[in-house]
């Protein structure tokens, strides 16, 4: 196995493809620029809540589709108008590049074997994507009868998607899943299996996680022994995989104990990730590799691809340099790869990457010498995925007074420029006093200012360290934005 590791979700190279644009030489000329960008290890999702490959044991996506019928055909006739088109689309590229015979899945395997990228499938455990709307053309008919039986996760009160989750301590749900890994056991050239139990992280009802995660472990004792078979059929190991939230405590509290299932032998690689909401900088992930230590179990640190410093405030997605950071954190942690999810080269960061940095940015993950060539930004965000009334411990916005954040910060920059950035709380557009900061004991010069809320701390040489930057802050006003920033290296 080889990192970066890129997680392809089940429908972006379909949704930005009309359907005479799909084949089977347009899925080879797609994983072409993953090789291009460096990338080591594919994981492709086979799924949200259905299929999109011509399934023989679950709903595809075009499954209850008519390509001949009106856009206020039964699966279409609760999307708003304007979204027709490309809903049509996109369950249209699906269902032409089966027709064709491909499936997506065996014939990226394929092409990744000649680039020497590993191949891996990876299923969505509980997607819940569009939960929320009673008729969405993403709801496979087992959640709709599950979920009008008032079988979620959490039938008796009204809530967002956690709550309507499927539940997992049914049988009937886990039967569902183990049907299709079965059949993707069965891809010719598969390499691995990740479950992916983070799309969405919660599967049992409150307060019986404890039980329920003696039941996936279990569960994943019979997937290992399908990987097993199916390594003796392809002649070489089918790894098994699993993605779960960022801490080991709260993957245990919420039933999800990949420290547990690695120590028993039944994974290979786990990844410990945020949730959607925003990219985590400070998973603990040294903690991780102490608990996976004695064990043949690979780790990878996930980062997810929208930055959001405060719940609820302004969000973006990743840039180059905060993606370099968050990787730069994650193998200086002692992670054995990074893990990409959503970061595709095409939508989610047409605005904010060119395709050059693109490239430079992930092959530069496969290791820390080549991030510690590039500048990179460290950020404080917050955990977006914890355990029904377990403390989130966000630490922004950060009242007035003294706020102290502690950011891994990678190996230590000698050399280079680096600066602290706070973002104020401007009350009235009035401009707000400067902060007095230290980092790691040492005191700061005066702050330049962009704008009226936004200054740089210049970080005296004296002041830098490897592996952490610990900032002391005393601010008069809110602070709802802590950044590191580092510059690339001198020539």
């Amino acid at each position: 196995m080889r990192g970066p590791i890129f997680n392809q979700d089940d429908s972006e190279f379909f949704s930005v493809r009309d359907p005479s644009e799909v084949s089977g030489e347009a899925v080879d000329a797609w994983v072409d620029g993953l090789a291009q960008a460096g990338i080591g290890t594919l994981m492709s999702c086979v799924c949200a809540m259905v299929a999109n490959y011509a399934s023989s044991v679950w709903e595809t996506r075009w499954t209850r589709y008519d390509p001949e019928g009106p856009d206020d055909q039964p699966l279409l006739a609760h999307l708003a108008p304007e979204s027709v088109p490309a809903t049509r689309r996109w369950i249209e590229s699906e269902k032409r590049l089966a027709e064709l015979g491909v499936n997506f899945h065996e014939r990226a395997f394929a092409r990744c074997k000649q680039h020497g990228i590993g191949a891996w499938a990876s299923i969505r455990m509980n997607d819940l994507h569009d939960c929320n709307l009673p008729e969405s053309p993403l709801l496979s008919s087992f959640y709709k009868d599950q979920r009008d039986r008032g079988l979620t996760r959490v039938p008796y009160r009204s809530g967002g998607w956690p709550e309507l989750a499927l539940d997992w301590g049914r049988e009937e749900v886990r039967d569902h899943y183990m049907r299709l890994v079965r059949e993707v056991l069965s891809f010719r050239g598969i390499e691995g299996l990740e479950l992916d139990w983070m799309r969405f992280g919660w599967h049992f009802r409150i307060g019986r996680e404890a039980e329920g995660g003696e039941l996936l472990t279990d569960w994943i004792r019979r997937v290992r022994r399908l990987c097993d078979a199916a390594a003796q059929r392809e002649g070489h190991p089918v790894r098994l995989g699993c993605r779960v939230p960022s801490t080991p405590q709260t993957a245990r509290m919420l039933g999800m104990d990949g420290a547990a299932w690695a120590r028993e032998g039944l994974v290979d690689l786990v990844v410990p990730t945020p949730f959607w909401e925003t990219c985590e900088f400070d998973m603990p992930i040294a903690t991780w590799k102490g608990l996976l230590e004695g064990t043949n179990c690979a780790l990878a640190g996930g980062l997810e691809i929208r930055y959001q410093p405060c719940r609820g405030g302004w969000s973006s997605m990743m840039t180059p340099e905060l993606a370099a950071g968050a990787a730069t954190a994650v193998l200086a942690g002692g992670a054995d790869y990074v893990y990409l999810f959503n970061y595709f080269a095409k939508g989610h960061l047409d605005n904010l990457w060119s395709p050059e940095s693109y490239v430079r940015t992930l092959s530069a993950m496969r290791g820390l010498a080549t991030l510690n060539k590039l500048p990179r930004r460290h950020g404080v965000t917050f955990r977006d995925i914890v355990a029904p009334g377990e403390p989130s411990g966000r630490l922004l916005p950060a009242e007035p007074g003294l706020s102290i954040f502690r950011i891994q910060t990678g190996p230590k920059p000698v050399g280079r420029s680096v600066q602290v950035l706070l973002e104020l709380e401007a009350a009235d557009g009035a401009e707000p006093e400067a902060p007095g900061v230290r980092v790691n004991s040492v005191e700061c010069p005066a702050p330049t200012r962009e704008g009226k809320a936004v200054l740089l701390y210049p970080v005296p040489d004296a002041a830098l360290s490897d592996s952490e930057t610990v900032i002391e802050a005393t601010s008069a006003a809110r602070i709802i934005r802590v950044e590191v920033v580092i510059g690339a290296p001198e020539a």
